[in-house]
């Protein structure tokens, strides 16, 4: 049995139809709306909080490695050498130098 081969498809504007919207262009999300209770306009509910634009502005706040890279107290598991060594003294081991 001989098989045939398919026509390829004509993809995007060799079709004929226009683009897709990309982004924003398709209609993008509906703001929430609500009148303003001073003016009687219609304003953006998020603007009806009293909080300025910026309330919560400004830089991030700095985590993980961010910070400036794992501590001492860290790569210890989260104890500091004097506090490994009571521990360990508490369970009877014996500390080497070296």
């Amino acid at each position: 049995m001989v098989m045939k081969k398919k026509p390829m498809k004509k993809k995007g504007m060799a079709r004929g139809g226009a683009m897709k919207k990309k982004g924003m262009a398709r209609g993008g999300a509906k703001m929430p709306m609500s009148k303003d209770p001073k003016t009687g306009k219609m304003v953006p509910a998020f603007a009806m909080d009293g909080k300025g634009k910026m309330a919560k502005g400004g830089m991030m706040k700095k985590k993980g490695m961010a910070k400036g890279g794992m501590k001492k107290g860290y790569a210890a598991g989260g104890m500091t050498v004097g506090q490994l060594r009571a521990a360990a003294k508490a369970k009877g081991y014996k500390i080497m130098k070296g």
